[in-house]
């Protein structure tokens, strides 16, 4: 499902976008990131945003756009991505979508989304699953407390 975006919500999203790269400028990365697979800060933070709105666009539900430093994380990591319950992953280039043991057993839906490139004007929203059961129909990965779901699991929106 192809989400257009209007440019307003372009703008709006790129903004949150950027605001979490200086909101966190200068914190490193985790050890475990393989930097050689990784987009630019920039890239990935505004793509990100840009699939959070295109999904609360998509449902009809509220997206905070929410900003903070990783110092506050704790403050506000019990907050969904979407709505009430919405947790969404970003699908960069694979054909999985990293699920997170620590969302688990919240009552928590998860939606995958890719931003369209090079530009992010439009996103495919590919699906969703309660969180729980995307868990349970992952394939285990090597890093701790992740899996990974193919895509082909989702339901259709």
């Amino acid at each position: 499902m192809i989400v257009e975006l209007e440019p307003w919500e372009y703008e709006h999203a790129s903004h949150v976008g950027i605001g979490r790269v200086t909101a966190n400028w200068g914190v490193q990365d985790a050890a475990h990131y393989e930097k050689s697979r990784m987009q630019d800060d920039r890239t990935a933070s505004v793509a990100g945003a840009i699939c959070e709105l295109a999904v609360a666009k998509h449902t009809n539900q509220f997206w905070s756009g929410s900003v903070w430093p990783r110092s506050a994380h704790d403050t506000y990591k019990h907050l969904p991505d979407v709505g009430a319950n919405i947790e969404v992953r970003r699908v960069r280039t694979g054909k999985k979508v990293a699920v997170r043991e620590r969302d688990t057993g919240r009552g928590l839906e998860l939606w995958a989304a890719r931003a369209v490139e090079p530009e992010f004007r439009s996103v495919d929203v590919l699906g969703y699953l309660p969180y729980d059961t995307a868990w349970e129909w992952a394939d285990s990965s090597s890093f701790d407390g992740t899996r990974y779901l193919p895509i082909v699991h989702l339901v259709c929106p």
